[in-house]
């Protein structure tokens, strides 16, 4: 029974410290590269910087309405204007997880 018990913490723990890394990366890494790549020019809450003049403010209903996910994901991928290209530095992946916490402000 003592045997049993320990497995069963000892599965519940592995459980634990693998599961919540990958579930908070699945949740955040947007969020997360958003913070690393992009705040610097178009601002942790999604306004747009002096140096990112020509970008529009994420957080604005009207922008959002007029830019689909695939345009912000080819932006980040290709770059525009000022804004260097990201294709080649982060994954497929990285990118669209971007671009969807970018539509999500």
């Amino acid at each position: 029974m003592k045997k049993k018990v320990s497995r069963m913490l000892a599965a519940t723990a592995l459980l634990a410290l693998v599961g919540t890394p990958l579930l908070l990366a699945e949740e955040g890494e947007g969020a997360a590269l958003y913070a690393k790549k992009c705040a610097m020019c178009h601002g942790k809450d999604g306004v747009a910087k002096t140096m990112a003049a020509n970008s529009g403010n994420f957080n604005d209903a009207e922008w959002q309405k007029g830019i689909t996910l695939e345009t912000v994901v080819e932006n980040i991928a290709k770059g525009k204007g000022k804004m260097p290209k990201y294709e080649g530095k982060l994954t497929p992946e990285q990118i669209t997880a971007i671009a969807e916490y970018v539509k999500s402000m």
